[in-house]
């Protein structure tokens, strides 16, 4: 389950803002309890409803972030390199509020949701760096209602 990474993927990873503030060590405790995932094009890493206490880290590929709406499947974001999801049923454990889909080839890296709880000094700054993220979301929500 452990990921092992080479010295220049740790300086990578720890330029993401998921990680910000942390050093290598904390960085090596998360990837000691993560696992690279790979999807398919179309194929979907998470679903709208689902129980899952992961969150997902795009190291290669593209994504996309739906949700039902009706009979349609509304795109909500487009997913590069570097960006995470997952991360609302992590903080709030309770299902998925939407679905991600690969759009193309996609490499992931998963991260327990238990994992971080067994390593409490390390997921205060991730949890942190999560509502930084959840909070320029809702800012640019905010301001997408009230401005149009």
């Amino acid at each position: 389950m452990s990921v092992q990474c080479d010295p220049h993927i740790m300086q990578l990873l720890l330029r993401l803002d998921l990680f910000r503030g942390m050093t290598e060590a904390e960085l090596g405790l998360i990837l000691e309890a993560s696992c690279l995932v790979e999807f398919a094009s179309g194929e979907y890493a998470i679903r709208e409803g689902e129980q899952d206490h992961h969150v997902f880290v795009l190291l290669s590929g593209k994504a996309r972030i739906v949700k039902r709406a009706i009979a349609i499947q509304k795109v909500i974001q487009d997913l590069g390199p570097g960006e995470c999801f997952g991360e609302m049923s992590l903080i709030d454990c309770r299902s998925r509020s939407a679905s991600v889909k690969a759009v193309g080839a996609c490499k992931t890296l998963r991260i327990s949701g238990d994992a971080l709880t067994a390593l409490p000094d390390v997921s205060a700054k991730v949890y942190r760096n999560i509502a930084c993220k959840l909070s320029q979301r809702l800012r640019h929500a905010n301001d997408l209602l009230t401005l149009g």
